[in-house]
């Protein structure tokens, strides 16, 4: 490989003697090589001032030989260029030398000379990539190390002499380049002993050294949140589960698995070391001299056949089989754009214009093979990278609905779900008690996966496979039981214009497509109750999905029209109600990168609505949050939109999550809180019957910091202060933000401080005279210090954090009392609208979800690596998992060492002993699991960004559990909740 380098710049290059495939810069830099090159970084002098030189060129600053420079630079520059040699022995009249050999001119005067022949050959087929135009892999003007552009470059070679080359710009993700190409078809069977290697040039003058080094990265890593097959939340169930998604950037490789979790001699919450089953194994298959690498499972494991997956997706008007044929002509049009119908699948089979749908779908009979031939890029794994979506468990009906539905606001409201012969949400529940278990993630191949995950029997006892329970076999297994491509998807995942993101090409690099996390959750129409799941695309793009899965024996093809309810994008939606402050006829160009959870709840007009925020990046810049109500009837679905009024083209704004709060017990929806990029916290007032009159409450109900965007859920809850006092309600929330990588840059994250706050919402005045449920309130004259009505940081009551230099852990050392607005909990000074902490980690932020463990909240920060790309250091994000007061975010006492894990010898960890400890590093990424054992412990499951160690399967991911040291709770409660199925 050869590749042209710059002045003053520090750019980590490489060549490879292998015979190389080839990097090109559309434009002046190129690379190089063949099967059987070898390639060097400079070439002899042709110069008579400087003939024996063979430094390595100079970046042009002329456009012609003679005029600055010595010749070399210009013979380097072409020869990259052009895969040619070339002669300056006329500076002025340089001429192409044709292919090198031995036998054209130049080379055999270097041999009469005793200087060695340049050997450089034509690319191999299918075997180099073209950068798009512009792109720069040289900073010619930089004068320092941190400011060059670094190229990685990630090189295998198999025992069996097949070549993988992927490379990375800047840090961003790595993109293929060539996969198992045999060596060994061009040059013969591997040495027994044999180097490769990196080989870096020295520019001259002022130039800085080039800079070389090898990095040892993870082969996986994770940032979504653990999953659990849990019916009930408070206490561990025989045959519970944990669902850990994680991925392998080597390649983008995904895995959904599944371990048991259990108890161990002490009563601790334990995970299994044990895998009971990987989603990617299933799908791809394991080969005859291969294993699983996570359950260990020996092969051969047939692959899940592509022609029995039952794939769906949305034609503009209804769900239909992911089949082309059934595909509209506008949808093969865009799957098949560019094809050139002369080019064949394989060596052995023509093109067909259902080629890349089979493809998607798991066929890998077009992929290259070893010898180059194939039309599509060649793939490990049939799954592809599960990066920000978290699993999501559908089984047994768990909500905590009534069998007689009231709405307490409106006593005399007549409510569908009691119709005279409709079933109870209680006989829906029995009903489904044996229902298949089914794990929902989004993945980035284009697809929501839904994997099965056995079940229950009529008694209660998990099915988990053969011989575990009688009648109707449903394993445990992993298998892919239904899976959707979102029409928004089918539209980008085939890319003319641009090869690194064009999912089936030779040189895809990485693209998000179906990132979030989807939700769950029952509802009520036509008479009958439903589960539906319902997601967004996160990075992937701007739309809402919705399927019934209430019955997983319908999961066919042919259902694809009842099974999809339906895809929402900012073209398709229309919002009742159009008026200005809520987007008009264009509602649409509000929404943005639907990164958020919809959430299924209950309103006051009667309908059930899916409510999700706008998500980030729309057209119009806009904050708000939309409401899709779904007909009682007919099912036929109405969206409203509430515009918080912020944000603008030149100063985006938008909301991720929407958290919907119940205050007064009836699962009917009250008020909606949601979080912005801005920093503020806003408050959407549903307590109307009349859809018209839902409306933002005036003002942010708080507003951060600049620089504190809030990108997470609203946890709120309810707490007395002190014994006697009225409840107060109290919204929790953490600043931060991440942004995806691209194939040109790493993920990044917020600069600046950021915290963890809890406010109290002290306006509720109007809702006391509404509802027999109190809480906490003040007039508007008994609110004071208050930009208007909005809260500032300057109102909370700071608790401060100190790192502990021995254990790492974050501690409080002296908890500050919060004194109360109005209140006469102090002496004096009674002004505290709530309570904050700074996190003190470099860089530190909250971009999981908070959960709240009886009267404490929980989270998960990170703390990114200092991850500079020309650094030859492999940092790695760390983490750490917060308890602490909900009411007043004090430290608790020894909260990590419960008395299950004294028991077991803890207490001698000075990380679990420290009685201040607020947070302690777990590395824990996305949201944890929160349930308990028979003695009342809570337990936090979560997974991490590490590979688990170990004999034996090893390339699973690391898992904890977490136990609490909670005080009886007698304050703490949840009022905003999300189904745990």
């Amino acid at each position: 490989q050869c590749v042209a380098g710059g002045s003053n710049h520090t750019p980590i290059t490489a060549t490879v003697k292998t015979g190389s495939p080839t990097l090109t810069n559309s434009g002046a830099v190129t690379a190089s090589g063949g099967a059987g090159a070898t390639p060097t970084t400079g070439v002899p002098n042709s110069n008579a001032s400087n003939p024996s030189s063979t430094n390595a060129p100079l970046a042009p600053t002329a456009s012609a030989p003679g005029v600055g420079f010595t010749d070399n630079f210009y013979a380097v520059q072409n020869t990259c260029k052009t895969g040619n040699l070339w002669n300056y022995s006329v500076f002025t009249a340089p001429t192409n030398a044709g292919t090198a050999t031995l036998s054209n001119t130049l080379n055999t005067g270097l041999a009469s000379a005793g200087i060695p022949p340049i050997l450089d050959y034509g690319a191999i087929p299918n075997a180099y990539t073209v950068l798009p135009a512009g792109t720069q892999i040289a900073n010619e003007s930089a004068m320092s190390r941190g400011a060059a552009t670094p190229i990685f470059y990630d090189l295998r070679i198999s025992q069996n002499g097949l070549l993988s080359l992927s490379y990375s710009i800047n840090g961003g993700a790595y993109q293929q380049v060539i996969k198992s190409q045999s060596i060994t078809a061009s040059n013969g069977p591997l040495p027994a002993n044999f180097l490769f290697g990196f080989a870096g040039s020295t520019g001259g003058s002022s130039n800085i050294h080039e800079i070389l080094c090898f990095k040892a990265t993870p082969e996986t890593t994770a940032a979504s949140s653990a999953g659990a097959s849990e019916r009930q939340s408070a206490k561990l169930e025989t045959g519970a589960q944990a669902f850990f998604a994680f991925y392998n950037p080597n390649g983008w490789i995904g895995r959904v698995t599944a371990s048991s979790l259990g108890l161990d001699a002490f009563g601790n919450v334990i995970v299994s070391p044990t895998v009971n089953w990987d989603s990617s194994c299933v799908l791809t298959g394991v080969a005859a001299n291969g294993t699983c690498p996570t359950t260990g499972a020996a092969g051969p494991l047939a692959a899940q056949a592509p022609t029995s997956r039952a794939i769906l997706t949305w034609n503009g008007r209804q769900g239909i089989p992911f089949e082309y044929n059934s595909l509209s002509t506008s949808q093969q049009a865009t799957i098949d754009a560019g094809d050139n119908s002369s080019a064949s699948c394989n060596s052995a089979t023509a093109y067909d214009p259902s080629d890349r749908v089979a493809f998607l779908r798991g066929d890998r009979s077009c992929e290259l093979n070893s010898q180059g031939v194939g039309l599509f890029r060649s793939r490990s794994s049939v799954l592809a990278d599960v990066i920000d979506s978290s699993p999501a468990w559908v089984g047994p009906p768990n909500a905590p609905y009534p069998a007689t539905w009231r709405d307490r606001l409106y006593m005399a409201a007549t409510n569908a779900e009691n119709a005279s012969g409709a079933p109870t949400y209680v006989q829906f529940a029995q009903g489904n008690e044996t229902r298949l278990n089914v794990v929902y993630t989004g993945s980035n191949d284009g697809l929501l996966h839904g994997f099965r995950a056995g079940s229950y029997n009529a008694n209660g006892t998990f099915c988990s496979g053969a011989g575990t329970c009688s009648g109707t076999m449903t394993p445990n297994d992993g298998k892919e039981m239904l899976a959707y491509l979102p029409n928004t998807v089918l539209q980008v995942i085939h890319s003319t214009t641009n090869s690194g993101i064009d999912y089936s090409g030779a040189q895809y690099g990485h693209s998000f497509y179906v990132d979030a996390t989807p939700g769950t959750g029952d509802l009520f129409y036509g008479s009958a109750w439903h589960t539906w799941v319902v997601g967004g695309l996160g990075p992937g793009g701007a739309a809402i999905y919705a399927l019934d899965v209430t019955d997983p024996t319908r999961f066919t093809e042919t259902n694809a029209s009842s099974l999809v309810m339906g895809e929402w994008t900012p073209t398709t939606i229309a919002c009742a109600g159009a008026t200005t402050t809520n987007g008009g006829a264009n509602c649409g160009s509000n929404m943005g990168n639907t990164y958020g959870t919809p959430t299924i709840r209950r309103l006051h007009n009667g309908d059930w609505a899916v409510i999700f925020g706008n998500g980030l990046g729309s057209a119009s810049g806009d904050a708000g949050i939309y409401i899709m109500t779904i007909d009682p009837n007919t099912a036929a679905t109405t969206l409203y939109y509430l515009s918080t009024s912020t944000g603008s083209t030149t100063t985006p704004n938008g909301i991720a999550f929407a958290s919907p709060v119940d205050l007064d017990g009836d699962h009917v929806t009250d008020y909606v809180y949601a979080g912005d990029l801005l920093g503020n916290v806003w408050r959407f007032d549903l307590t109307s019957s009349n859809p018209a009159n839902w409306q933002v409450s005036p003002g942010p109900l708080f507003t951060a910091p600049a620089g504190q965007p809030i990108t997470t859920a609203i946890m709120a809850a309810s707490g007395a202060p002190n014994p006697g006092m009225t409840p107060q309600l109290m919204i929790l929330f953490g600043t931060g933000q991440k942004f995806p990588l691209t194939n040109l840059n790493p993920a990044t994250y917020s600069s600046g401080t950021q915290s963890l706050y809890g406010v109290w919402d002290w306006n509720l005045t109007n809702w006391n005279s509404m509802s027999t449920v109190q809480y906490a309130a003040l007039t508007t004259a008994a609110a004071t210090g208050l930009t208007g009505a909005t809260i500032q940081q300057a109102n909370l009551q700071p608790q401060a954090v100190t790192i502990n230099s021995s254990t790492g852990n974050r501690d409080i050392m002296s908890n500050q009392t919060v004194c109360w607005q109005a209140s006469t909990i102090c002496t004096s000074g009674n002004t505290a609208y709530g309570w904050f902490i700074d996190l003190p980690g470099a860089g530190e932020q909250i971009i999981y979800n908070p959960e709240l463990v009886q009267q404490a909240i929980t989270v998960n920060s990170i703390v990114p690596a200092s991850n500079d790309p020309t650094s030859c250091a492999v940092p790695n994000d760390t983490g750490f998992t917060y308890v602490l007061s909900a009411m007043t975010g004090a430290a608790f006492n020894q909260v990590f060492l419960p008395p299950s894990e004294l028991a077991a010898g803890l207490n001698t960890n000075p990380a679990y002993a420290d009685a201040n400890a607020i947070a302690m590093q777990t590395n824990a990424t996305g949201s944890s699991f929160i349930t308990g054992n028979s003695s009342g412990t809570m337990y936090l499951i979560y997974e991490t960004n590490q590979v688990q160690g170990g004999a034996g399967a090893n390339s699973a991911i690391q898992a904890g559990t977490l136990g609490l040291n909670l005080p009886p709770n007698t304050t703490g409660r949840r009022i905003n909740w999300v189904e745990r199925r």
